[in-house]
């Protein structure tokens, strides 16, 4: 199976996940992994079990067969060491709108060992309530109360903090307030997050990787790039003659197109095989990217269905 995170032994494991009810298969030999320290994307079309999935990674939903690791303990066989590593939101926080959003912090810290005051500072500040944490929770926005609910599932630090649609009904503010503090909590905290969402454009700024799933199954799981200076993307070189570049770049090229070859290269690269072209004699018309967008992958690689 695929290793990320540097061989670092993945947060979340699921090996062969299979859920059936009565003779409709809905989750159908799911296997993935959820490297340690990311922000991981789960995407889907509607009815795709996106949800189910979620739901029995934190216990709710029994499998039919397979298995779930959360930090190498099984979520069948070990469920309460496995299940002490998630914090998670699986629908909206649930507070007592009439107590404050600090002692909502502090009731729910009773049920947790160990969690003090200073944790309880601590995770407030994460989240960026402070100035709001002493007034009832019924005077909260609703990207307030998701901010608050992120506090109470990250109280115990747990490893991995899973998200069901956390952006549902917040406005493009609260969708980038959650989505810095998501990027933070993994940067920072060190915490495995993975959050559900049928918003694209969203989850390509928020998170590291996606999975995708179809009908139960998973399509593809891929990485999201950033760092536009440093990493490799497929560049399309306009020129005269395709097959003489092929020829000069031999083993580079990735395929040809009509009027152009396409490479993976970064931007030290793309330089250099501009410069081997051009000494080659090939006429260079143009260089541009043709890496797609979330969204075209997505659409690609499930035939268009749509996402929710």
């Amino acid at each position: 199976m695929e290793r990320h995170g540097g061989g670092a032994e993945p947060v979340v494991r699921l090996v062969n996940v299979t859920k059936r009810i009565g003779k409709r298969t809905i989750i159908d030999n799911l296997t993935f992994d959820v490297p340690p320290g990311e922000v991981f994307g789960f995407l889907g079309p509607n009815g795709s079990g996106k949800t189910t999935t979620i739901r029995m990674m934190v216990g709710l939903m029994r499998m039919t067969s397979g298995e779930i690791y959360i930090k190498g303990r099984s979520i069948r066989t070990e469920f309460e060491a496995a299940v002490r590593q998630v914090g998670a939101i699986v629908e909206n926080p649930e507070m007592y709108k009439f107590l404050t959003g600090y002692q909502n912090l502090v009731h729910y810290a009773r049920m947790l060992p160990g969690i003090g005051k200073r944790r309880i500072d601590e995770v407030v500040e994460l989240v960026g309530l402070s100035d709001r944490i002493h007034d009832k929770v019924k005077t909260y926005s609703l990207g307030m109360r998701q901010r608050l609910g992120v506090a109470q599932a990250i109280l115990h630090r747990p490893a991995l903090l899973v998200l069901d649609e956390p952006t549902n009904g917040l406005d493009p503010a609260g969708i980038r307030e959650l989505r810095d503090y998501l990027r933070h909590l993994a940067k920072h905290e060190g915490t495995t997050v993975l959050v559900s969402s049928h918003l694209l454009s969203e989850m390509e700024l928020m998170c590291d990787r996606v999975a995708i799933i179809q009908q139960g199954r998973l399509v593809d799981v891929r990485p999201i790039r950033r760092d536009a200076g440093a990493e490799k993307l497929e560049i399309l070189f306009e020129v005269d003659r395709p097959d003489t570049a092929s020829e000069v770049l031999d083993g580079v090229v990735l395929r040809t197109e009509s009027g152009g070859i396409v490479v993976t290269a970064g931007r030290e690269e793309t330089a250099d095989i501009n410069a081997r072209l051009v000494a080659a004699g090939v006429r260079v018309y143009g260089i541009r990217t043709v890496t797609k967008s979330l969204e075209d992958q997505f659409l690609e690689v499930t035939g268009g269905g749509r996402i929710g």
